[in-house]
Formats: structure tokens, C-alpha cells, sequence
């Protein structure tokens, strides 16, 4: 088994510190502390989000085996057989996936697809391409 790690770019980083910033900021800004019971709930509801937020920027890793990989996504995890890819190709694509980079893979299955950003995609990429290789000459 190989382990490689989610990359999660300055971007990302920098939003998730931004949105955690905004509500401290506009406290200090507004200084309204009239309803404190509507505040609390405020903060609690908004912070909340939180813990969909940080699990995917801490939990993001692909663990490669010789015959699929598992891919850790936040509370996700989900299982890829090397033998079901169609496709496999770096993209910049900006659509939403779970990717917290640009930099990203774009992989097609026999039935999904999916876009994973790792701190060494073409590392990631060449491993499998091995992989694959070897999966079809052994059968």
C-alpha cells in the first residue's frame, strides 16, 4: 500500500480562514450585542459548517493498492478498481469536485468519474498507469 496526500492549495486555505474570519470581524465592526441569544444561535448555525470544512482539508488521501485505490475525502471514502478506469488525465478544470486544488486529476470509471488534487498527481498517475499494466498482463 502507498499513501498519497490530498493537496489542498493557498486558495482553498485562504477561503476556509476568510470565512471563519467574516462573522469575528463584522462582531467587531457592529459591536451589537443586544440580542445575545439570536448571536449565539448565529454563530453556532455558522460555525457548524466547520465540520464539513475542516474534515476535507484534513482528511484528503488516496491510499493505492495493486488492484484499486481508496480515496479519504472528509467523511467519504470511496473505492476505485484499477481495472474499471477508462480514463485517467490531469485537468484544471474548475468544476466543483472533491478536489481542494485546480490542479487536479480527472478520473473516468465504468460508471463515475470523479476529480482527486494530491501533492504528487504525476507521481500518482504513473503508479497506476504501472499498475494497470500489470493487472492486464497478469490476466
Amino acid at each position: 500500500m502507498k499513501r498519497y496526500d490530498g493537496k489542498n492549495a493557498w486558495w482553498f486555505l485562504l477561503i476556509i480562514i476568510l470565512y471563519n474570519l467574516i462573522p469575528i470581524i463584522t462582531l467587531f465592526l457592529f459591536k451589537d450585542f443586544s440580542n445575545g441569544f439570536i448571536l449565539t444561535i448565529s454563530y453556532i448555525f455558522y460555525y457548524s459548517f466547520d465540520f464539513l470544512l475542516i474534515p476535507i482539508c484534513v482528511r484528503n488521501y488516496i491510499e493505492l493498492y495493486d488492484d484499486h485505490f481508496l480515496f479519504y475525502y472528509g467523511f467519504s471514502k470511496k473505492e476505485v478498481r484499477l481495472a474499471q478506469i477508462r480514463k485517467m488525465e490531469k485537468t484544471h478544470s474548475i468544476a466543483a469536485s472533491s478536489a481542494n486544488s485546480l490542479d487536479r486529476i480527472y478520473i473516468e470509471t465504468y460508471g463515475d468519474e470523479l476529480m482527486i488534487a494530491l501533492k504528487n498527481n504525476d507521481e500518482f498517475i504513473e503508479d497506476v498507469k504501472h499498475r494497470i499494466e500489470q493487472l492486464r498482463e497478469n490476466t
